[in-house]
Formats: C-alpha cells, sequence, structure tokens
C-alpha cells in the first residue's frame, strides 16, 4: 500500500488540473557526450524515460553490441551558480534478467507500474526465421522478468512467409505510459500495421491500446483501441521528411495523453531530424479494435494539438542547427522556482559523434 500510494502522489505532483491545459515554456538543455561510459558499457541509446520521484531511469535499445539488455539511473540537478543550468549525470545501471531467451531485446519505453513493477517493450525482429514478435512485459524494479502482456493478434506478424499484418519491423510499440490511478496502461506502434497502411500520401494511421489492469497477469484486457493518425511535415530548408513515427507517452490527465513524433529530413546538408510534442484528447474516441483497415474504416482520428516543434525550438532557443532524434518523454523534479518540469530525451544511437539531449520544459497551466 505505501508503494501505491507513492505513485499516486508522484502523478498528483506532475499532473495538472481538469479542465486545464498546459503551456510549454523551453527552460534549459543539457547532454550526455559521445562514449560516456559506467562500469565500461557504453551508455546510449535511451529510448524510454521515468522519474520515480527521486531519480530518472531510462532504458537503452541496444541490442547487445555495447553490453547486456539495460536501464540506467540518472541524475538530473539544478546547478547552485546559475539555476537556469542542469547536469546530467549517470549514476546506475540495472541488467533484464531471465527474458525468454527466444526473445529478441530492442527494448523500447519505460513506465512505473503501481507495485513498484517496471512496464517495457521489445519491438523484436522481423528479419529472422521464423519472425521473432514484438512483447509488451513486466519487470521487478531491478529488471528481472515477471510475465508477458497478452497483445491483439493484429500486432504479430505471421512466424513466417509473407508478411500480411502486424507491426513493421524495427516499428512496434515505442510508447508506453500508465494511468494516475494505476488501472490502466497505453501503447501505441510507431508506424502503421501492415494492415492499416493506406494509399494517401504522406499520412499514416496508427492504434492507441488501452490496457486495464488486473491482480493476476493473465487478466490484462484491452479496453479499446483509439484511432491516431499523423502527416510528414511540410518541406522546408532542411529538406524533405521522408520519415515520421510516434515514439513516445507520457499520461497527463483524464483523456489527454501527451504523444511524441519524431522524423528524419533528407536535403542538401544530409540526415537532419525533425519531430513535434502533441497534446491528444482522448474524449469519445472511437474504440476500432474491431476495425480491419483504418484507411478504409473511416472513424475519426483523436483530436491533437501542436505544443512543440522540435526544429523551431531548438533553432530559436537554444541554437542548435537541427533536431536531435528524441524517444524518451517523462515528468521531471520541480525547479528552482518550484515550477513543474516535461523531460525529452534523444537517443544517440551510439554515435560516437553524436551526444545524448535532455531538453527540460516548465510547465504552466492555462485555462
Amino acid at each position: 500500500m505505501a508503494k501505491l500510494g507513492f505513485f499516486c502522489l508522484l502523478f498528483l505532483c506532475v499532473s495538472w488540473a481538469e479542465a486545464k491545459s498546459l503551456q510549454l515554456e523551453f527552460y534549459t538543455e543539457t547532454f550526455l557526450e559521445p562514449g560516456t561510459t559506467l562500469n565500461e558499457e557504453v551508455v546510449g541509446g535511451l529510448s524510454g524515460l521515468f522519474w520515480d520521484g527521486t531519480k530518472l531511469l531510462a532504458v537503452s535499445d541496444d541490442r547487445g553490441k555495447f553490453g547486456p539488455a539495460r536501464f540506467y539511473e540518472l541524475n538530473l540537478k539544478w546547478t547552485k551558480d546559475k539555476p537556469s543550468k542542469a547536469k546530467l549525470e549517470v549514476t546506475g545501471v540495472h541488467h533484464f534478467s531471465k527474458i525468454p531467451s527466444s526473445w529478441i531485446l530492442d527494448l523500447e519505453g519505460l513506465a512505473l507500474l503501481p507495485q513498484g513493477d517496471l512496464l517495457t517493450a521489445t519491438e523484436g525482429d522481423n528479419n529472422k526465421k521464423p519472425r521473432a514478435w514484438p512483447h509488451v512485459f513486466v519487470t521487478s524494479p531491478s529488471g528481472e522478468f515477471k510475465y508477458d502482456v497478452a497483445l491483439p493478434d493484429k500486432f504479430l506478424p505471421e512466424p513466417i512467409g509473407l508478411q500480411k499484418k502486424g507491426v513493421e519491423n524495427n516499428r512496434a510499440f515505442e510508447g508506453l505510459t500508465v494511468d494516475s490511478a494505476g488501472q490502466r496502461f497505453f501503447a501505441i506502434n510507431e508506424t502503421p500495421l501492415v494492415s492499416d497502411q493506406g494509399k494517401e500520401e504522406g499520412e499514416a494511421w496508427l492504434r492507441l491500446v488501452e490496457f486495464s489492469f488486473g491482480k493476476t497477469p493473465d487478466s490484462f484486457k484491452v479496453k479499446g483501441e483509439y484511432p491516431y493518425k499523423f502527416s510528414r511535415a511540410a518541406k522546408n530548408d532542411a529538406g524533405t521528411e521522408v520519415f515520421r513515427g510516434v515514439s513516445e507517452l507520457l499520461y497527463a490527465q483524464e483523456n489527454k495523453l501527451l504523444v511524441l513524433e519524431r522524423g528524419v529530413r533528407l536535403g542538401k546538408a544530409g540526415i537532419q531530424n525533425s519531430g513535434g510534442l502533441y497534446l491528444v484528447d482522448t474524449t469519445g474516441a472511437s474504440d476500432v479494435s474491431g476495425v480491419a483497415s483504418l484507411p478504409a474504416g473511416k472513424a475519426p482520428a483523436l483530436k491533437k494539438d501542436l505544443l512543440v516543434d522540435f526544429e523551431e525550438i531548438l533553432k530559436n532557443q537554444s541554437g542548435a542547427k537541427s533536431g536531435a532524434n528524441f524517444e524518451g518523454l517523462a515528468w521531471g523534479p520541480p525547479l528552482p522556482d518550484g515550477r513543474k518540469t516535461l523531460l525529452v530525451i534523444s537517443d544517440n544511437n551510439f554515435s560516437p559523434k553524436e551526444k545524448t539531449t535532455l531538453l527540460v520544459f516548465a510547465v504552466k497551466e492555462v485555462e
């Protein structure tokens, strides 16, 4: 009961009142330098983020090239002499254990469950024969496997042969989040299922899946699937956006979620990142769990409002020349002046030239 109480208290600290929306003010940014190590393991590939009230937890999508499947403990501190500056440190690492040997781990998303356990996901690998399925699963706080969450069949590719259903390779569940009451969790695929790929140029339909918690592992139930739609960003001086997908979810309040989209532009200067952060309203959302193909189903997409254009923020506020590969999203510790924070972290793809970037936004409630 103490852990559940802490869980609810944590969300009361970071959510905002009913019937209010929010504005985000860029506050500062900080980095982990390329090649940062801990216990002789390279730190990188951060693709899921969570603040547990005392520290940040971040999962790595390393497939075993630089170390075992793992998640990190991070410490974010405000500097005393300059409160508007922050420092990010890696303070600990946990290795996942007892994962089924047939699984391919490409870990994405990280969320805290009411009892203190962790929820995470692996995208699997469609290039394997037979194909390695995606999974959403639960571990102990230290990363020891407990149980798998049953996923709707439509998300699972055929084991062999021509793929006619399921997630695309390396584009399964990237976003995970738990509601403030610990009653539900949400997951969303990065790009459309094979069955949801329509003919509209540059537009894509995803499924936001709502699961209900139960008292036993086999009592997780799908409460609904809701249609989420995105379009590729318009061409600009940096080039044409050739890819876009959803990389993270974050619960905000009842019927409100934050959704992180990230993209890739190709232009004269090469590859650059794009993306945006949206506030999504699930009020009155259509349950499309019984719809075979979203482009043909004509269900209204979830309403969303753009809160942050990362290209504009990094250009006008931080001075960066291009965006980063943002994949993690979390509520964070309060600022020195007491304001709430929202954190966005990038996956540096273990590049020796690419920093891990953490953006800090101050949260303002508005009517």
